[in-house]
């Protein structure tokens, strides 16, 4: 199986799937995971399997094809839940890669008939996950630079710039690569989300992102 680091570079948004079921051993580990996640997290994510209800007729054909495997991403409705839920989402996201199943985070046009939403949760945004028609393609990337600060007194290290590195791949809502992340004089790191639809989501996602660039223990985030 590949390592994240290597689900990162091979993993891509996929809007177009073949009929093919994921396989059962790779939907039980999935399943598995996501449990894993919602105990970790206190998020409801749920995953459908062969659930063709879920996208709008508009959507399956014209955007999402043979999309009928998801993963609802629903929590307390709270100011957690968006960051909370795009930095659980791409675990999932990536543990699917893992699994040779390809996937594209959709907020549009989602039919919330299956999906089970509890007293004060809300359904956040969903994956569409399956086997890819094709790999999709490498996004747009702005340049390195754009993506970060050095604040006064700070050397930019080896291990932060890897993170950045891993954080440029991490997939944003419109590719709008909406953040920013600081290195303090300490050697804290302080993630910023700069703006946009989405963009809490698209923070929760990045910071995943750079940790497994980083590396487990070579940082501590600045709390909020």
């Amino acid at each position: 199986m590949m390592d994240l680091h290597e689900a990162i570079e091979k993993r891509h948004s996929v809007r177009k799937y073949v009929e093919d079921l994921i396989p059962e051993s790779a939907t039980q580990d999935l399943h598995k995971y996501v449990d894993e996640c919602n105990r970790e997290s206190g998020l409801s994510m749920q995953l459908l399997i062969n659930e063709p209800k879920g996208f709008a007729g508009i959507f399956r054909g014209a955007i999402l094809k043979n999309a009928t495997n998801y993963l609802a991403i629903v929590g307390k409705d709270d100011d957690r839940l968006a960051e909370t839920g795009g930095y659980y989402g791409e675990k999932v996201v990536l543990k699917a890669m893992q699994l040779g199943i390809s996937s594209c985070w959709f907020a549009m046009g989602v039919k919330k008939d299956a999906i089970k939403i509890g007293i004060g949760e809300k359904m956040l945004i969903v994956v569409a996950l399956g086997i890819g028609a094709s790999e999709g393609k490498p996004h747009l990337a702005k340049p390195l630079e754009k993506f970060y600060t050095i604040e006064s007194g700070s050397t930019p290290k080896k291990w932060f710039l890897n993170g950045v590195k891993a954080a440029a791949l991490a997939p944003t809502a419109r590719n709008q690569q909406k953040f920013r992340f600081i290195l303090e004089p300490d050697g804290r790191v302080k993630a910023e989300s700069l703006g946009g639809a989405f963009s809490d989501v698209d923070l929760g996602i990045v910071k995943y992102h750079f940790e497994i660039g980083a590396g487990a223990g070579s940082f501590e985030w600045v709390r909020a």
